[in-house]
């Protein structure tokens, strides 16, 4: 479902990216989790994203893995 929401807000959002907030992050991924980050990168490979930005407790922003 988040892969979803971040393709359909790439696709349709005025901006090249996608922030997604704390609180959609902490369903999948705890605060606490290990290697957190990484994780959530995996998840971005796995879908065609990549990270751009990641503060713990704040967003992760997406954009398309191919984009400049």
């Amino acid at each position: 479902m988040l892969a979803s929401q971040i393709e359909r807000q790439l696709q349709v959002g005025e901006w090249k990216h996608c922030a997604v907030y704390e609180d959609e992050l902490k369903r999948l991924w705890p605060l606490n989790e290990k290697e957190r980050e990484v994780k959530i990168g995996q998840f971005a490979k796995k879908y065609g994203f990549r990270i751009r930005f990641y503060s713990k407790g704040l967003c992760a922003i997406f954009d398309k893995a191919d984009s400049n």
